[in-house]
């Protein structure tokens, strides 16, 4: 499988010049070499399969074998996510991008350990571009934050269904997702942070038209359910 960069733009030109941190990481660390293949995207949709023809001390330039566009399929698959501990931010944005999250939400929950702070931005977004690398996903994963619940549900635009991991929930996942809801806009997952969501959260999120579903009988880590519940999601929808 052809290992895949990530370019500010793909243009129409024949060759395509490769610089910054994706340019080292390749020089420095994956040594290519002239003549190799590699896949070039703009992490929004965009891509090109292309060679290695020149390669320089910091850059590199690739010759456009082929070209493409990936589109997104409906409906959009976002989850809300209470900020779990800081060492767990890495696996949760991983599984959650393989399972074919469109964006991710950090949400400040009530009994969230770690907060939003001013360079969460950054790191999420690189993890985020990291994660879709190794996915092969030409569209890196929104992200953004949120702390007020009825703004961001006030927010929400089209058709769309809330649903909440709960471990309280007594109606199971598999009965709330139908393949009918293949046809809305998007799919709103909600998972607490480590604590869980407090009996306000719930409340509020419940007003605004949410659901609550448990996925079996266990319970899952924050940082884990958002991944298992996408791809249940995807398979019961028909997008897997």
């Amino acid at each position: 499988m052809l290992t895949l960069f990530f370019v500010p733009e793909i243009t129409n030109a024949d060759h395509i010049e490769v610089s910054g941190e994706e340019a080292h990481h390749a020089l420095k660390v994956l040594r290519i070499a002239k003549g190799e293949e590699i896949l070039l995207s703009d992490g929004k949709g965009s891509w090109v399969r292309a060679k290695v023809s020149d390669l320089g001390k910091r850059t590199f330039e690739v010759t456009v074998l082929e070209r493409g566009t990936s589109t997104t399929s409906k409906p959009k698959l976002t989850v809300l996510q209470g900020i779990p501990k800081s060492d767990r931010v890495k696996e949760a944005i991983e599984m959650m991008t393989e399972a074919g999250v469109d964006e991710i939400v950090a949400w400040n929950a009530e009994r969230s350990i770690s907060r939003w702070q001013d360079k969460s931005q950054e790191k999420w977004e690189s993890g985020a571009l990291a994660a879709a690398k190794q996915a092969r996903r030409f569209f890196i994963p929104k992200i953004s934050n949120v702390e007020k619940l009825p703004d961001y549900i006030a927010s929400v635009t089209g058709s769309f269904a809330l649903i909440v991991l709960h471990e309280g929930a007594s109606v199971p996942l598999s009965k709330i997702v139908t393949p009918s809801m293949a046809d809305l806009d998007e799919i709103i997952l909600v998972i607490g942070p480590e604590g869980g969501i407090t009996p306000h959260e719930l409340e509020v999120l419940e007003q605004g038209g949410a659901r609550t579903a448990k996925m079996g009988e266990i319970v899952f880590r924050s940082a884990h359910a958002g991944g298992a519940a996408l791809s249940a999601i995807s398979a019961l929808i028909g997008k897997w």
